[in-house]
């Protein structure tokens, strides 16, 4: 622990005397047992004066002990008084400060006795441990012996598992850099199969909560398993460390394979992983027949299944360039499910300008997105039109896609129009979607304004119609206020004749609405 969140050491002995005289014996030893059995974490100082704890018992207790007044000390378990919970994150504290753990116990407790520290699941089995050149097998074998029920503390959180982890890691903390990440990308899929464990345990009911919990904390191991996965270079890979990387794929095959629901997306994982292997045509001939022998051995396998096999069969079949191939296997899957596969495919075929292989992609996006109309989900595939657009010579083609999702598509495709100065097609489209100069950006009209004003001018003209058609004196002098900017679009549109011919227009259609009569005077459009 950190000096700086240390607690003053007079603080720390008033909460021992406190323990001693308010906490019963027994009740300590309780404590110190939940202690030594690592049932305590996340302890910190906060505000300089208390430790706060939390306690995994037969469900996970808050613990706060106050080092100025310890009658403000609390623990949210349901025993009335002072619990064992506050004993065990005291000794936790103790512990994380360097001290002597057990020689506070023994104090505590008027205890003379040697008593055990708490053992690390490391220590505990560390003459079963395997060797660094221990087979994939024996050291997965090993870690479910060792940690495979630790899943059974992880009842409302993930905190059990951080440690678990770190022990598993270190196991391997002097190997060589490239066996270290295979072994660690191993520790962290068994950690992560662990949790699937725990999510299947909990209730239905709230199973909404936990999947929000359990994501938030396996975020940064599935980040850190990304990152392991990325360095892997199998041409440098020996013999023994081969067998690691093969391992580790087939593992997650098994699991992305499943039919049951699960948390994760395994079948991301499998693909992080195969990546590297990809570009090796006889390890993918080896896994394509593995892929394929799934639906062989059963045709109607589960949707879930069918949509991983079929997706990792397709992403062969872009390597290969047979993209006809993989449309068509993507076909027979969920698209809620492969979407993310076909998005960079598209993305991959952008970038090469392979316009023939986008276009096979982007159809197929569009037959599925067809009856969607909401804009998050269709915003890849919109940004995706927009590039293409820039990019090739014909932009006609993406524009009209973007066109067939409107009004979804509107930010999108006026965004587009703007950047690309077809201004015309812009103003055309906020007249098609009723879109009002008041409401339009001051940046982006000023800069229409400058570039090719005669574009706002039916913008402006439909305006005022709308503003005089509202029929009361205050549409009207709206009416001549938007006359103001529209007659300066007209002179720097060099049109003025035209501008005049308008404005007699104007007044002879409403001559007989005397009060906008008086606004054109005002404003001395008329005499």
């Amino acid at each position: 622990m950190d000096a700086l969140i240390r607690l003053a050491d007079e603080q720390t002995d008033y909460l021992e005397k406190q323990i001693a005289s308010f906490i019963p014996r027994h009740i300590i030893s309780n404590g110190w047992e939940y202690y030594r059995t690592r049932k305590v974490f996340a302890v910190e100082v906060i505000e300089g004066n208390a430790i706060y704890g939390a306690v995994n018992g037969s469900a996970v207790y808050a613990v706060v002990l106050d080092a100025d007044e310890f009658t403000y000390s609390r623990c949210t378990c349901p025993y009335h008084g002072y619990c064992k919970h506050l004993a065990a994150v005291y000794f936790q504290y103790i512990a994380l400060s360097g001290e002597d753990a057990a020689a506070v116990y023994n104090r505590l407790t008027n205890d003379v006795v040697t008593v055990q520290a708490p053992t690390t699941k490391k220590e505990e089995t560390a003459a079963d441990q395997p060797k660094e050149e221990s087979s994939v097998s024996e050291w997965r074998a090993w870690m479910s012996e060792a940690y495979g029920d630790v899943w059974r503390q992880c009842r409302q959180s993930l905190h059990p598992m951080q440690p678990i982890l770190s022990e598993m890691k270190g196991t391997a903390r002097s190997w060589p850099k490239t066996k270290q990440r295979l072994h660690w990308l191993h520790v962290i899929e068994f950690v992560l199969e662990q949790v699937e464990r725990a999510y299947a345990a909990t209730e239905s009911y709230s199973r909404y909560y936990y999947e929000m919990s359990f994501t938030r904390n396996v975020d940064p191991w599935i980040a850190h398993f990304e990152e392991l996965a990325s360095e892997i270079v199998p041409a440098g890979l020996s013999g023994l460390e081969r067998e690691w990387l093969h391992e580790l794929v087939k593992v997650l095959r098994r699991r992305a394979a499943e039919p049951d629901p699960t948390l994760l997306r395994w079948d991301m994982l499998y693909h992080v992983v195969c990546h590297p292997l990809t570009e090796d045509d006889k390890w993918r001939s080896a896994e394509r027949a593995e892929l394929e022998s799934f639906l062989v051995d059963s045709p109607a396998y589960h949707i879930k299944t069918r949509s991983f096999i079929c997706a990792s069969l397709a992403v062969m079949d872009v390597i290969e360039d047979s993209d006809g191939q993989a449309v068509e296997r993507l076909c027979q899957t969920d698209f809620d499910r492969t979407s993310d596969y076909v998005y960079r495919f598209a993305e991959q075929r952008l970038s090469e300008r392979n316009w023939p292989a986008l276009k096979l992609w982007m159809d197929y996006l569009e037959r599925n997105l067809a009856d969607c109309r909401n804009s998050a989900v269709l915003k890849p595939f919109m940004l995706l039109c927009r590039k293409a657009a820039v990019q090739e010579s014909d932009k006609a083609e993406w524009e009209k896609r973007l066109t067939a999702f409107l009004p979804v598509s509107y930010q999108e495709l006026s965004a587009h129009w703007l950047e690309t100065g077809s201004y015309k097609k812009w103003a055309d489209l906020q007249l098609y979607v009723g879109i009002r100069p008041g409401e339009i950006d001051v940046q982006d009209l000023r800069a229409i304004t400058k570039a090719q004003p005669a574009a706002l001018i039916p913008l402006y003209h439909q305006s005022v119609d709308e503003s005089v058609g509202s029929r009361n004196r205050q549409g009207y002098r709206t009416a001549v206020k938007l006359l103001k900017k529209l007659e300066k679009l007209y002179k720097a549109a060099g049109k003025s004749e035209r501008w005049e011919r308008y404005i007699k227009e104007l007044s002879g259609k409403y001559i007989r609405m005397r009060a906008f009569q008086e606004e054109l005077r005002k404003g001395k459009y008329i005499t």
